[in-house]
């Protein structure tokens, strides 16, 4: 027993002492072997030269994967450094940039980038100026049976915008995105959303708000009506015989679509007044109007005949 404790305590002070290095040294190696890291890195674009925009969908940010101790790539994932893109020596149209050439913010020392996904990027820009454009509404589909678009108007009908030149080389005007009229059955106002491709169309004044009226009405039909007599009104009995060319008149009419013929004809009254006819000569030939009353929702097209030949003798 004695032994065992003296192979224990002999030099305790020597065996504490070794214990601390060797641990110290395991901490040591420990953090200096390198390992690899992934990380998705937000992508920061800087010193754009002025009145240019970006006009191309580019990512927000990328995928690198980076090496390093452990130490060093332990406050990274918490903070992720960032990738700034300098681009003050950029110029109008497609612009490549490669990545590796690029500055990473926040990134330690010690710490390498291995590999950047992607490590290019390909930017189009293009210089902006301020223009009034007209804008008109871009529609879909049609209104349900028996209705029909009899206006469409846009408020305000034109707006200033911050444009590229490369827009305005092939657009004269703004559309919005499309209104569907298929369920339209009234007179409509509605707000409407331009069709502005991103980075390349939008309002200098951010607080216009555009309204589209689309004015919706019954569809209309042209229909003829053929052979509707004529009322023969305040005839004096002292004209005696009367000839007459005509008795009955034919119609072309513009009505509602689903308005029905027989309807019409009904509602329809035409008339020759004979009261206007001289009675103090012993024969007379005279010509008179023919008069035409519709319903309201009806309109005179064409008429024939539009007056009739009238011959008496005096009794």
């Amino acid at each position: 027993m004695e032994q065992i404790r003296s192979i224990f305590f002999k030099n305790l002070t020597l065996k504490i002492l070794s214990l601390i290095l060797a641990s110290a040294l395991w901490f040591f190696v420990s953090g200096r072997s390198k390992t690899e890291l992934a990380l998705s890195v937000p992508v920061e674009f800087t010193s754009l030269p002025a009145a240019m925009n970006i006009v191309n969908k580019v990512p927000t940010s990328i995928h690198i994967r980076v090496k390093g101790t452990k130490t060093l790539l332990r406050p990274l994932t918490a903070n992720p450094p960032s990738l700034s893109v300098d681009m003050s020596r950029s110029k109008s149209g497609k612009n490549v940039i490669h990545l590796a050439q690029e500055t990473f913010n926040g990134l330690p020392l010690g710490v390498d980038v291995v590999n950047l996904d992607p490590d290019t990027l390909t930017l189009y820009l293009d210089r902006f100026i301020e223009a009034t454009l007209p804008i008109k509404l871009k529609t879909e589909g049609s209104p349900p049976r028996g209705f029909q678009v009899r206006d469409i108007s846009i408020s305000p009908n034109s707006a200033r915008f911050r444009v590229s030149e490369e827009y305005l080389k092939e657009h004269a005007t703004v559309f919005t995105e499309p209104v569907d009229l298929s369920q339209l059955r009234k007179t409509t106002t509605l707000p409407v959303t331009l069709m502005a491709p991103p980075g390349e169309l939008k309002l200098s004044n951010l607080e216009t708000k555009i309204t589209a009226t689309i004015t919706i009405g019954e569809a209309l039909a042209q229909r003829v009506i053929k052979g509707i007599r004529i009322n023969f009104l305040n005839r004096n009995d002292d004209l005696g015989r009367i000839g007459i060319s005509n008795y009955f008149v034919d119609l072309v009419v513009e009505c509602p679509l689903l308005m029905q013929v027989d309807d019409i004809r009904k509602k329809t009254n035409i008339s020759v007044d004979l009261g206007k006819l001289k009675v103090d000569s012993e024969n007379s030939y005279n010509t008179l109007p023919v008069k035409v009353s519709l319903p309201k929702t009806v309109k005179l097209l064409a008429m024939d005949p539009t007056e009739v030949e009238i011959v008496f003798k005096k009794k």
